[in-house]
C-alpha cells in the first residue's frame, strides 16, 4: 500500500474548473496514469465515455468496487455525480449500486462533487490523497473563502472490524444538487453528544451492504471521540433534527469534524502540560453498531487547531506517520454560522491501517 499526495499546485497537475470533463481529468491523472513526478495510485478504468468514467479499485488489496463519475454536467457543469458499484457492467449500469435512486433522488442515485463556484473555466485548487483502495478529494471551490474552507469528496474501503468484509466501500458527498449552501456540506456533520450517535445516520453518507451482505446500499452515520471536542452537553443538532441529516434548526450550538460554533468550551491548543496536539479516527457506524473507521483519515479533537495546508509529523502512538490538514466547511442552517469551519489531518505517510 502506497499513499500518495496530489494537488493542483504540483508540475503538470491537471486543472480542475467549473466545466464538464474538469474532474474526471483530475482522477484519471491521479488514480490512472500519474502526472509529473507523481505516480498513480493503481486504480484502473472500466468503462470510458464522453466526461464519463467507471474507475475500480484494486481488488487484491480491497473490495474491487467501482465509482461511476458523471462529469457531463448533469445538473450544472460545475458539478459531478458520483455512484458506486460493486459490478459495473457499463457507465451508469450495473449491480450491487450505492446509493440507489430509491435513496437518493440525484441522477441514477448518486451523491454530488462540487468542482466550483461557478460554471466557468475558473482553476480551483484541489488536493487528493490515495491509495489503490480509498481517496479523499478536497476542492477548494471559491463558495466558502473567507475563512477559506474545502467541500470533501471521499470513496473507498474503511478499515473494518470484521475480519473479512468485502462489502465496506463508503461514499461520502453532498446529497443535494446545485446548491452552494453549507447546509449539505455532508462529511463536516457530526451527530451531538446529547442525542444517540449511534443511532443516527447522515445525510450523504452511504456503503455497499450491511457487514452480514444481506441486502443492498445503506446509509451510515459517523462519530469521533466527541466529548472533548464538544463538551457533554451540547452538540449538533440542539434545536432538532432534520431527516437523516442532522442540521440544526435554530441558532443552536454546533460541533462538527475538527471544528464547534462560537460560545462552547473547548480543549485547548496546544494542551497546556504536554504542548499536544490530539487526534481522534473516523468511526462508521450502523444499525447501532461500529463498523469500523476511514483509513488515515483523523479529526482533532482540539477546535481547528492548525492553518489550512499545514503539514507535521506525529509522536507517541503516531511516531511515524506524517499528516496534512485540510479546512472543511461543516453543515449548519444557521445563517450566523456560515463561516464555521472544521478541519481534518490526513497521513500522508503510507501507513493507512
Amino acid at each position: 500500500m502506497t499513499v500518495t499526495v496530489y494537488s493542483s499546485k504540483d508540475a503538470s497537475a491537471p486543472a480542475l474548473t467549473g466545466i464538464a470533463g474538469s474532474l474526471v481529468a483530475v482522477l484519471d491523472a491521479c488514480l490512472v496514469n500519474g502526472y509529473g513526478t507523481k505516480t498513480a495510485a493503481g486504480w484502473t478504468i472500466a468503462y470510458t465515455g464522453t466526461n464519463q468514467r467507471v474507475y475500480k479499485m484494486n481488488a487484491t488489496a480491497g473490495t474491487g468496487n467501482s465509482l461511476f463519475v458523471n462529469d457531463a454536467g448533469p445538473s450544472i457543469p460545475n458539478e459531478a455525480e458520483m455512484t458506486g458499484f460493486e459490478s459495473p457492467t457499463g457507465l451508469g449500469m450495473g449491480s450491487g449500486q450505492f446509493p440507489t435512486a430509491a435513496q437518493i433522488s440525484i441522477g441514477i442515485g448518486a451523491v454530488v462533487c462540487r468542482k466550483s463556484a461557478t460554471n466557468d473555466a475558473t482553476v480551483r485548487n484541489w488536493t487528493l490523497i490515495a491509495d489503490d483502495t480509498c481517496f479523499y478529494l478536497f476542492v477548494e471551490t471559491g463558495d466558502f473563502a473567507a475563512p477559506l474552507a474545502t467541500m470533501p469528496f471521499i470513496f473507498g474501503d474503511i478499515f473494518s472490524y470484521k475480519t473479512s468484509d468485502p462489502y465496506r466501500t463508503v461514499i461520502i458527498g453532498r446529497n443535494t444538487a446545485n446548491n452552494n449552501s453549507n447546509s449539505f456540506e455532508n462529511f463536516g456533520t457530526l451527530p451531538g453528544v446529547s442525542y444517540s450517535p449511534l443511532a443516527i445516520t447522515l445525510g450523504g453518507h452511504f456503503m455497499d451492504r450491511h457487514w452480514s451482505g444481506v441486502g443492498g446500499s445503506i446509509p451510515v452515520g459517523k462519530h469521533i471521540e466527541q466529548a472533548k471536542l464538544s463538551g457533554p452537553i451540547y452538540g449538533q443538532g440542539g434545536g432538532g433534527y432534520s431527516g437523516t441529516n442532522p442540521i440544526p434548526l435554530n441558532n443552536s450550538p454546533v460541533v462538527g469534524i475538527g471544528g464547534v460554533s462560537p460560545g462552547l468550551v473547548t480543549f485547548n491548543y496546544p494542551n497546556g502540560p504536554d504542548g499536544g496536539l490530539y487526534l481522534s479516527p473516523i468511526w462508521i457506524h450502523h444499525n447501532g453498531s461500529v463498523r469500523g473507521y476511514l483509513k488515515g483519515l483523523w479529526s482533532p479533537v482540539q477546535s481547528t487547531p492548525l492553518n489550512h495546508n499545514d503539514t507535521y509529523t506525529g509522536t507517541g502512538n503516531l511516531a511515524g506517520k506524517s499528516f496534512l490538514s485540510q479546512s472543511i466547511m461543516i453543515g449548519s442552517n444557521s445563517a450566523w454560522q456560515n463561516s464555521f469551519i472544521g478541519q481534518v489531518h490526513i497521513e500522508t505517510s503510507s501507513t493507512w491501517s
